[in-house]
């Protein structure tokens, strides 16, 4: 696995003699250059192998084999060819796919600004024929099972009732789709042209996915297997021709199009260019007058839609941030508080609104001890006058928003609303006239306030503490929020890396019951004999349903000690479960593989050079002393390169990230802090690490932040890891958790920057250039490209019933398929070759 092992390779060089490895990756016999050349020929092999290093792989191939040709017998150089002739097939193959993904998104940016200016002029009657065919083709599509679903399946009877239900959708989804060629077979136009011509790929690809689902064994389980990766490949391409069919029917293709805009910018090879075609200048402009229009209307989502996109689009334009900053508040307000009454299908759990959980316990002195810290605390200067009008202006868009009446009585009374307007406005009046704006003044305003909601609207106090603290943090930066009490047993829970349950990853369609992702490994959940694929129908009672999942993880979760009663639904029937809850650990360390039968972690993806990886996937409290167990059984079986994946680390704790990147570091500063109220701080290296020496690459990606790129950071400052990946994300300053009242809130605040062992400032400011960590080898990946691996990760990552070689397979398909853990294997491969090379 992981390429051509280089045992193999040098043992088919033995055998066949004078050998070099032509274009094609073939073995061909060629003569012996003259002995006086043969240092010319080691000196091109060691350029060659330092190329390849560098990410110059073509230029490094051909020295490479010109090196092999000169000197025949050199192994390392035969080696050297044979793996990177191979690579760039593989790279060829994902820029091939990257170009057709940018060429497709560009051309549907295209077919959704036809759509539009054909729907708004369209009769009504037509479009509403056409939604509804449509809708009803979506309908029946959606019903039909996944390839996901039918691999969960347990046993024959419940593959045979998703394969029944899927034939039956599919059949129906067909006969829609029927009627909308029916409708534009005989039309004429641009619309109708390019409508019919993806409702035509549409019917031939939901005939193969039919024709699939009626092949679907019952009775075989590997190939049950092999059937549903053929039935993912089908989703992949219905889900973008179904979803063209879909945008082009929308009350507003325009949305749809700035997605696809989105898209061909994140794939467009050089965005600079990009910004001068006429196409993208032409979008731009329609964009941002679609984005006025909508606030000066009221239509928050369409101006968030369009703010949203330009910042995207233009993501130097500090005006399209500021907008979408603004629109935002006004589509929370809408979220939190817009929503109507309860209806009758809701569970009786759900009678209160959810706004009344958000802000539970709240009051004004929370909020006044919060204003206490910022000038103790934050990283720079307060900029008074901008965080008071921030906490001023949050409130006034509550009291503006028509839709939060149906929460607040007070506000359906146009007098008292107006006059409490008109507070607001007198005080971000006279906060512009002040000379100088202290705290003082913030607490001022936030009394005010409360104040004239009192003698006019009688807004909730806890709901004005909220959204005046929300407002006036999220003008300091995007890092800097509150925990409110709701939300502190969830904020433990991901930084400690530990709470109270049975042990279950979950995931939840509408309306249907919750599913079982996989069991944690010795919890109560695996003990106990849950399995994934297992829908839990009731937890004590209830039906699952219908609440929401983050009622139902309330639910599941509870004090140490306590039992839970979880009803599973399994292969047509059905039995209770009793669970003990107890602390769990959250693992945060990864191998590549779940052994069989154990489900403990194999962490060798590439056995025959003794490769590891370790894949981490958030720094808590606990990833430091799991890491220094992965290291050990990877140094007790023999490792002797190390992969270490950060891709989609969101980062965590400052001294995880320390701990973590010691592993691997003789000495030297690790990371340094720097901030207006706190000391400079240093971490260092000591010498006590697992991981001293030996070959390690760090694969990151646009989703590496704040303490994963502290590790990736520290480890490429020092030359001890080669980075390999895409830009990580900035996120480079560091927040304090402060309690506020006896912990029963927290807030958390940015005090510092984090600066690399070199001095590079981590953190993305608005206008940086630079930020984040740079790979020392850059390898993109495409949305679906990341989908196809991610979607294979994820079945390698559950523990499952499957035998020693289906779990093979599907991780030879997930290896085949990351395109950046390929160079990974390819780099450590290679420095072996250059070790054997300079001995």
């Amino acid at each position: 696995m992981g390429g051509i092992a280089l045992a193999a390779i040098c043992a088919a060089v033995w055998a066949a003699g004078v050998v070099a490895a032509e274009p094609d990756g073939q073995i061909a016999v060629v003569s012996k250059a003259p002995a006086s050349a043969s240092a010319d020929w080691t000196a091109l092999r060691t350029q060659g192998l330092d190329k390849a290093l560098a990410g110059q792989f073509t230029e490094g191939l051909e020295q490479l084999r010109q090196a092999a040709k000169g000197a025949p017998s050199d192994h390392v150089a035969l080696a050297a060819v044979g793996l990177l002739s191979d690579y760039l097939k593989v790279q060829q193959r994902a820029d091939e796919e990257r170009e057709q993904e940018y060429a497709n998104a560009r051309v549907r940016v295209e077919h959704c600004r036809i759509a539009q200016e054909y729907v708004s002029k369209a009769a009504e009657e037509e479009l509403k024929t056409l939604r509804e065919h449509v809708k009803e083709l979506a309908k029946a599509y959606n019903a039909s099972g996944t390839a996901d679903e039918l691999e969960d399946s347990l046993d024959k009877q419940k593959v045979e009732e998703t394969k029944k239900r899927s034939t039956e959708a599919l059949a129906k989804a067909s006969a829609s789709l029927a009627k909308v060629v029916e409708m534009y077979k005989t039309k004429s136009g641009r619309y109708a042209e390019v409508f019919l011509r993806a409702a035509k790929e549409a019917e031939d690809l939901l005939a193969k996915h039919l024709r699939a689902w009626r092949a679907v064994p019952t009775d075989d389980a590997k190939a049950l297997r092999a059937a549903a990766r053929g039935l993912k490949d089908l989703e992949y391409g219905e889900s973008d021709v179904l979803g063209d069919l879909e945008s082009m029917t929308l009350a507003k293709p325009w949305r749809a199009g700035l997605v696809q805009a989105r898209m061909a910018r994140r794939l467009a090879k050089d965005t600079e260019k990009l910004a001068t075609e006429k196409w993208f200048v032409d979008l731009v402009a329609e964009t941002e007058a679609r984005g006025k229009k909508s606030t000066k209307e009221a239509e928050w989502y369409d101006a968030l839609a369009a703010y949203i996109a330009l910042k995207d689009l233009l993501p130097d334009n500090e005006e399209y941030q500021q907008a979408v900053k603004t629109v935002q508040r006004h589509v929370r307000v809408l979220g939190l508080y817009g929503r109507g009454p309860k209806g009758e299908e809701d569970d009786e759990d759900d009678e209160e609104p959810p706004w009344k959980e958000a802000v539970a316990n709240v009051d004004a002195d929370m909020v006044e001890k919060v204003i206490g810290q910022l000038d103790l605390t934050y990283v720079s200067s307060v900029d008074y006058r901008k965080v008071t009008r921030g906490g001023l202006m949050s409130v006034k868009v509550l009291a503006e928003t028509p839709q939060v009446a149906r929460s607040f009585e007070g506000l359906k009374d146009d007098a008292k609303r107006k006059k409490f307007l008109e507070s607001i406005d007198q005080q971000l009046r006279d906060v512009e006239r002040r000379d100088r704006v202290t705290h003082l003044d913030l607490i001022l305003a936030l009394n005010s306030v409360l104040r004239a909601s009192e003698q006019t609207v009688e807004v909730p106090t806890e709901v004005l503490a909220v959204e005046f603290t929300d407002g006036f943090l999220d003008e300091l930066d995007k890092f800097s929020s509150m925990i409110w009490p709701h939300d502190v047993p969830n904020f433990v829970k991901q930084t400690m890396g530990e709470f109270y349950g049975v042990g279950i990853q979950i995931t939840k369609e509408a309306d249907e019951p919750l599913r079982v992702v996989t069991p944690l490994i010795g919890t109560p959940a695996f003990r106990a004999g849950i399995k994934a694929g297992d829908l839990v129908v009731k937890v004590d009672g209830k039906l699952t349903a219908k609440l929401s999942i983050d009622k139902l993880v309330q639910k599941i979760m509870g004090e140490k000690g306590t039992k839970v009663v979880l009803t599973i639904r399994r292969g047509g029937r059905s039995l209770d479960v009793p669970i003990v809850r107890d602390r769990i650990r959250i693992r945060t360390v990864k191998g590549w593989q779940r052994k069989p039968g154990t489900g403990e972690w194999e962490y060798l993806v590439d056995s025959s050079d003794r490769i590891g990886y370790l894949r981490v996937t958030q720094f808590t409290s606990q990833t430091a002393g799991h890491m220094a167990q992965a290291l050990k059984s990877m140094r007790d079986n023999g490792t002797r390169s190390v992969i270490l994946d950060l891709r989609f680390n969101p980062g965590g704790l400052l001294s995880a990230a320390a701990l973590v990147a010691n592993e691997f570091l003789h000495t030297g500063r690790i990371v340094s802090t720097r901030g207006r109220r706190t000391r400079p701080r240093e971490l260092n290296a000591n010498r006590s690490g697992s991981f001293l020496d030996g070959d390690l690459i760090v694969l990151v990606n646009e989703h590496s932040a704040s303490a994963a790129e502290i590790v990736s950071g520290a480890l490429k400052d020092w030359k001890r890891a080669r980075i390999i990946g895409q830009r990580t994300y900035g996120k480079g300053s560091v927040q304090n958790v402060i309690p506020i009242r006896r912990h029963s809130a927290r807030l958390k605040l940015t005090t510092a920057y984090y600066y690399l062992p070199r001095g590079r400032l981590l953190h993305k400011k608005n206008g940086a250039k630079d930020w984040g960590v740079d790979p020392d080898i850059d390898v993109p990946l495409t949305p679906r490209q990341t989908r196809r691996w991610l979607d294979i990760r994820r079945k390698t990552d559950i523990v499952q019933d499957v035998s020693g070689g289906e779990l093979r397979e599907e991780l030879v398909r997930q290896y085949k398929a990351d395109v950046q853990l390929k160079t990974a294997v390819l780099m450590v491969k290679l420095l072996r070759l250059q070790e054997r090379s300079a001995a």
